[in-house]
């Protein structure tokens, strides 16, 4: 095994001043030779290897002064649009983070040393900085500028596309890096034809204009849709149920946004109900929306209403034979002057008709199959069977069951959200385009979604939620049929899911497209301040936010003060060793012995400590822009990122190495 190297590069650079003793002797021996009747051979000689051993002294200096200087911090880089995109074909297929470098045991080593100086002793003079060109004194940064110089060379950060496959959370504190970071990722996923989601809950503004400048800068402006509450009139519309397979999707999308506020009872009866009413919709013809949904079932009128139309349906294109027997039934009402006798078998409604249909569907309708064939009459239809069992129920024991849902639905349904997310199809008079999570992805659009929870924060938790729920559905789609009928696989497909904010926006659709989406080409990326915000968004279940974290095989921290956040982190990066050296002195006196009144010893030894590779005290000192980044589940990198703006500010300087 090979001994390890223990650096001492924040000392004085002694090397600096030997070298300038060996050129002032090489001087010396230079003037001697010319001046002084001396042997001009042996001066001559004696100056160039003074000379020499000035050169090699200066180059053991400059490595300590570029340390030195390293440690002081980068400037900010602000990278216009233009540039970032001349510069993508230089990336190949890879998604560039900016600079950095990859960390290594050394720069642990480097660290924990540093974190015992005071800042001056890390410094260098402010005087001597500014004279190599610093315009900034380090030491009133914000944050902690050495942290991203312990290397003395940083380099272009490429991640292959491939890897983000794994999916990417992104972790740091307000005004950090998160939106900074959104952007410059956004920018080159436009360009590269790739469908973009964002779903922001905050309604940021420059994220928003982000993706329009994104679409803009790709040379197709109209890949920009966006949707939000309080610029209606700017918004597409977007169908929210649009896309399913089976009828129980409609009913676990909109059960998943009850999420844990209620219990398993009431859940499970508001999927039912859900359930059975989409089938009965699905059996008239009637589309399935958000809307039509509610007004379907938020009374038990409105349930008969339904029934009494798919039931007359029946009747009288499935089942003839049988609208003798209800007139019957409604005459032998009638003659009892609308009182029928009441038994276990009958159903009370408002309508005599719906009264009727149901005793006869009841009654004469076959249960099976084998019974329907020996009365020549079709089997009770599924779609008809739940909707008479929703009222056979009690009439007050329905209306506490689905107090649960319907004041979801309503708040999805009022006002602008009427239109925007139950849009009509036939109103040609609103020219809002009217969209869905599968024409989002054929259309490879850029999406943004402001959700406005700091208004209301109910209705953005429930968009989101059923936003990302029809994404999944979307990318089971995918996942079984491919995109389209000329999809035949051959080109990549990319879906990218950027998610703001997970305290709002984190559900159980959320963690399926971690789960599954990988297939489908769909990558998830999760923005949030801190692990307890998860933890709280799963009610408390730290288990399941680890789960949800765990699936993340990418990680990108910027600062952070959060004591569970920081554990989280330090134990996905690991831990390493260092070398720590002690010395240890001691004297004393004797009185016994005849002249040796006095003894003393010095010892010094070196060992090896395990510690976390990066240092957990270090996290929340991170600066502005920079992160540490964890990739490809383990290449762990320090780096830093450029401020991407659309008009030419500037032009990015080439990292100093």
């Amino acid at each position: 095994m090979a001994e390890r190297r223990f650096e001492q590069l924040l000392r004085a650079p002694y090397e600096a001043r030997a070298a300038a003793v060996w050129a002032f002797a090489a001087l010396w021996m230079l003037i001697c030779a010319i001046l002084v009747h001396a042997p001009a051979g042996t001066l001559l000689a004696s100056a160039g290897l003074a000379i020499a051993m000035a050169v090699w002294r200066l180059v053991s200096a400059q490595r300590m002064l570029t340390y030195k200087l390293a440690l002081s911090g980068k400037e900010v880089v602000v990278m216009d649009t233009d540039a970032l995109k001349k510069a993508m074909p230089k990336f190949g297929d890879n998604l560039w983070l900016g600079w950095g470098y990859r960390w290594e045991p050394r720069h642990t080593q480097r660290a924990y040393e540093i974190m015992k100086r005071d800042l001056d002793e890390v410094y260098a003079p402010y005087w001597w900085l500014k004279m190599m060109g610093k315009t900034k004194d380090p030491r009133t940064a914000k944050g902690l500028p050495w942290v991203h110089g312990l290397d003395m060379k940083e380099a272009a950060i490429l991640l292959p596309i491939e890897s983000l496959k794994g999916h990417c959370a992104i972790i740091a504190t307000t005004g950090a890096i998160k939106t900074r970071l959104a952007g410059l990722i956004i920018f080159q996923l436009a360009l590269r034809g790739d469908c973009v989601i964002v779903i922001d809950p905050k309604g940021d503004r420059e994220l928003r204009e982000i993706c329009r400048q994104a679409a803009i800068l790709s040379g197709n402006p109209e890949r920009f849709l966006m949707l939000h509450p309080a610029f209606a009139s700017q918004s597409c519309r977007l169908d929210l149920v649009k896309n399913w397979d089976q009828v129980s999707q409609v009913a676990s999308r909109i059960t998943m946004v009850l999420g844990s506020q209620e219990t398993d009872n009431f859940k499970e009866f508001c999927w039912m109900a859900v359930h059975r009413i989409t089938n009965g919709m699905k059996y008239i013809g009637r589309r399935v929306s958000l809307y039509n949904l509610k007004t379907s079932m938020e009374s038990r009128a409105s349930v008969e209403k339904l029934t009494e139309q798919v039931l007359t349906k029946f009747f009288k294109e499935d089942c003839p034979e049988l609208l003798e027997s209800i007139e019957k039934e409604m005459n032998a009402a009638n003659s009892a002057g609308g009182k029928r006798p009441v038994n276990k078998n009958t159903v009370e409604t408002n309508s005599p008709e719906l009264s009727a249909m149901i005793k006869v569907f009841q009654s004469k309708v076959p249960e099976t199959q084998e019974e329907s064939t020996v009365a020549g009459l079709p089997a009770k239809p599924e779609e008809i069977r739940g909707l008479v069992a929703i009222l056979e129920a009690n009439k007050e024991w329905f209306g506490k069951m689905i107090v649960s849902i319907t004041p979801l639905l309503t708040k999805l349904t009022t006002d602008d959200l009427r239109s925007l997310l139950s849009p009509d199809y036939e109103d040609i008079h609103d020219v809002r385009p009217i969209m869905d999570g599968k024409r989002l992805v054929q259309g490879k659009h850029i999406f943004y979604m402001g959700t406005d929870t700091l208004a209301d924060e109910s209705v953005g938790k429930a968009m989101s939620t059923m936003a990302l729920a029809e994404l999944s559905s979307v990318a089971a789609e995918i996942y079984n049929h491919g995109v389209g009928s000329k999809d035949d696989g051959s080109q990549p497909r990319r879906v990218h899911v950027v998610v703001d904010e997970w305290r709002d926006a984190a559900c159980e659709p959320m963690i399926q497209q971690a789960n599954k989406g990988r297939g489908a080409g769909f990558f998830i990326w999760a923005m949030g301040q801190t692990f307890s915000d998860l933890v709280d968004k799963f009610g408390g279940n730290t288990a399941r936010a680890r789960t949800f974290i765990g699936n993340m095989n990418n990680l990108i921290v910027g600062a952070t003060q959060d004591p569970d956040t920081m554990d989280l982190i330090i134990d996905k990066l690991g831990e390493t060793s260092i070398i720590v050296k002690s010395q240890s002195s001691g004297m004393g006196s004797k009185t016994e012995d005849v002249g040796l009144e006095f003894s003393a010893n010095q010892s010094e030894s070196v060992s090896e400590k395990t510690v976390e590779i990066f240092p957990r005290g270090l996290l929340p000192q991170i600066q502005d822009l920079h992160y540490v980044g964890f990739f490809n589940r383990g290449e762990l990198i320090k780096g830093r990122i450029p401020v991407v703006v659309q008009s030419k500010l500037a032009t990015p300087p080439a990292p100093n190495n």
